[in-house]
């Protein structure tokens, strides 16, 4: 997150905003990064630099929303912008473009760039771009532990059960 500029004053109680922007993550409902807020401004520069591990570099969408923050009011949003991954590495690379128009307001621009690195991942066939995470199950059978220490017990007592005793006491 770079900057903004030209922000739309119409959303503002006083012509003066108090902005920060939110980055969503793929249409999660929750921020996953917060910019630090610039009082009495209509041109913040944040400059706050933000990394995540992205698991699917084709499918992963940016979501930032320009907000004005508000004592007592809920704060509302002056605009937003919504832009697949690719697309916003593709622009800084291809085109030196990093400024784009924002959405659902008047006006305002937003400076927002994305730098794509790769990481050697354990577990990673082709490469981190096409890494999955592993699923499975771990099954674990233990059939006897042996002078296994009571920790319930106040004075060191010792456990002489096995897994299969407990398995039939309970419902696991």
């Amino acid at each position: 997150m770079h900057q903004a500029k030209e922000l739309d004053q119409t959303k503002s109680l006083s012509g003066d905003l108090n902005p920060f922007a939110k980055v969503y993550l793929n249409h999660s409902t929750t921020s996953s990064f917060q910019t630090p807020i610039f009082k009495h401004t209509n041109s913040p520069v944040w400059e706050s630099p933000y990394e995540f591990l992205c698991v699917d570099k084709g499918r992963s969408v940016i979501t930032v929303k320009i907000v004005d923050e508000r004592d007592f009011l809920k704060d509302p949003v002056i605009g937003y912008m919504s832009i697949k991954l690719e697309d916003l590495i593709l622009a800084k690379k291809l085109e030196n473009r990093d400024w784009f128009p924002l959405s659902g307001c008047k006006q305002g621009k937003m400076r927002v760039s994305a730098e794509w690195k790769p990481l050697a991942m354990a577990g990673a066939l082709h490469g981190s771009n096409q890494y999955k995470p592993p699923i499975g199950v771990v099954r674990l059978v233990l059939e006897k532990a042996v002078d296994v220490k009571n920790v319930e017990a106040m004075l060191g007592g010792k456990v002489g059960w096995t897994l299969v005793d407990v398995l039939m006491d309970r419902d696991i």
